[in-house]
């Protein structure tokens, strides 16, 4: 097969499956890696696997020589590995559906929740019970609790979905450029209204003194979906992140179709009359509003990247924007002094699921016991460190438990190799060396980065759901959310204000099943709770 290389959003991605073939390797003797099951000599025949992740749009695979994952993992694991990739969203939320409703089914392959619980209710996937145990992927528990597991798995339905590790710590900021706001003798914005103010000073200012009005207060990229959480609306309202417990009213919040959203559909409305958001920002697919900051076009985002804005990090939108304006200086804000929450934790609830095919698991157990040993590896020490610093002795050096990253090393085998490690580091997407008792050291990271780091980290954060929600079953959450994109965009494109906000939502509730699935949420969180815990029935 012919491999595809990520070009990024401008592909006709839905038409185009990003692929990076195999080629068969010479069968090692041994693999000796001491890594429990990850880690054994792979006795059994060669097998040919093909797996189908996500991949941010600006990595890509390099060729077989270069690819030093690939080669370990074709050794170790006496395999052939096929992996086709494309970006998180929508291309490939379609893709996944299509090729598991012709029965092409990958060896292992990731979808999102709402997607992995239509194919575990349609009966599409593997019974995970053979496969995902403690002796099977002792690594793997390194990261994620058996009791996470449990109540990661949808009600009635046998064990068929296991959440990849995940970001237990999350680092939600806005950021701003600094330097626009120096040239433009302002402070750094405390308050929502301060932040409107900044963004229209952005937009008709002329911050980047080019003599030209090309430049946007704030960008986002919705897809041509629903509004995203990116606008501060969100957070000015008291809405933040996907779903809320409110624990002093005890209550169940449903971010996006609460009540209060005709209060965030109306900041919107006023930021997009005002003309300080950047007009491509519905038909945006992330990265591009990142690239337009980085153009040095938009001076406020939104990010959950702790690494945006690091000079430290060659392909951060700090280090990008200052190839083009060496002043440029991106710094994270919180600017809500009436709001409590900046973000919320990391839950299981957020985390995609790694799935295996009933036909595969029928046909050839093998495949997904094999696929098993290399995900597990990925989890080892020795996987996580490849994949996320390079080669022991190239790109970084190993004293103990100490890890020093050698940057010009990097640089060199894997950013300008496509980045590549960005699409291999997809089961362990997270920044938590210390759960391997690692710590690393990268030079690069100045003491501005220290600053900022240190200033993320402490933005306020809610607790999350304390288990994976998922409907009744019969119900579909896609149906609810696709009408509810829908009436968001009539409020925000259509009616002259967002006073329909509520006559909408009540028919989201009725007609679109709403308020049975959000109660059978309750009823979920509920079964976790202590008895004076409880939250109240959803309204």
């Amino acid at each position: 097969m012919k491999t595809l290389k990520v070009l990024g959003s401008v592909m006709l991605v839905s038409t185009m499956v990003l692929s990076a073939c195999g080629t068969k390797e010479k069968e090692p003797a041994s693999t000796g890696t001491g890594t429990g099951d990850a880690g054994k000599t792979a006795a059994n025949q060669k097998l040919d696997l093909r797996w189908f992740i996500f991949a941010p749009a600006n990595a890509s695979l390099p060729s077989a020589d270069k690819d030093f994952v690939k080669k370990a993992i074709e050794e170790k694991f006496n395999v052939s590995l096929k992996i086709d990739y494309l970006p998180f969203g929508t291309d490939y939320d379609n893709k996944i559906n299509v090729i598991m409703t012709t029965g092409d089914h990958p060896d292992m392959f990731l979808a999102n929740g709402a997607a992995s619980q239509k194919f575990a209710v349609d009966g599409l996937l593997a019974d995970q019970t053979p496969f995902v145990t403690k002796e099977t992927m002792p690594n793997y528990f390194k990261w994620i609790k058996e009791d996470e597991i449990k109540n990661y798995q949808l009600k009635g339905i046998k064990y068929s979905r296991s959440p990849m590790p995940f970001q237990r710590n999350t680092y939600g900021s806005y950021y701003v450029r600094k330097d626009w706001l120096d040239t433009l003798g302002l402070q750094p914005p405390k308050s929502y209204d301060e932040l409107m103010n900044v963004m229209r000073k952005f937009t008709n200012d002329d911050p980047d003194r080019n003599g030209k009005k090309d430049t946007y207060g704030f960008s986002a990229a919705a897809a041509g979906g629903k509004l995203p959480l990116d606008f501060p609306g969100w957070i000015n309202n008291g809405l933040v992140a996907d779903f809320m417990i409110d624990d002093k009213n005890l209550e169940f919040v449903e971010t996006q179709s609460s009540l209060k959203l005709q209060n965030v559909l109306q900041n919107a409305k006023d930021m997009i009359k005002d003309g300080v958001v950047d007009p491509d920002w519905f038909v945006n697919k992330s990265p591009q509003h990142f690239d337009k900051a980085a153009q040095n076009k938009v001076g406020v985002i939104w990010s959950t990247d702790k690494n945006i804005s690091l000079e430290s990090v060659p392909n951060s939108v700090q280090s990008r924007t200052k190839q083009i304006d060496p002043k440029a200086d991106w710094q994270p804000i919180f600017p809500f002094s009436n709001q409590p929450y900046g973000w919320k934790q990391g839950t299981t609830g957020g985390a995609s699921p790694f799935l295996f095919s009933k036909t595969v698991a029928d046909k050839n157990p093998e495949k997904i016991k094999r696929s098993v040993q290399i995900l597990d590896w990925l989890a080892s020490e020795e996987g996580y460190l490849m994949t996320h610093y390079g080669l022991e002795g190239k790109n970084y050096k190993k004293e103990g438990k100490k890890i020093t990253i050698d940057p010009a090393s990097y640089e060199t085998d894997v950013v300008k190799n496509g980045n590549f490690l960005e699409i291999w580091k997809f089961f362990t997407n997270l920044d938590e060396p210390s759960v391997l008792g690692l710590e690393v050291i990268d030079p690069r990271v100045s003491d501005r980065d220290r600053a900022i780091l240190k200033f993320v980290e402490a933005i306020p954060k809610h607790a999350g759901e304390p288990v994976a929600l998922a409907p009744p079953e019969g119900m579909n959450i896609g149906d609810f959310r696709k009408e509810m994109a829908r009436l968001q965009n009539v409020v925000l494109f259509d009616d002259k204000d967002a006073s329909n906000w509520p006559k909408y939502r009540e028919e989201l509730m009725s007609k679109y099943k709403g308020q049975q699935i959000f109660q059978s949420y309750v009823d979920q969180i509920n079964a976790v709770r202590p008895a004076d815990k409880q939250l109240k029935p959803f309204k």
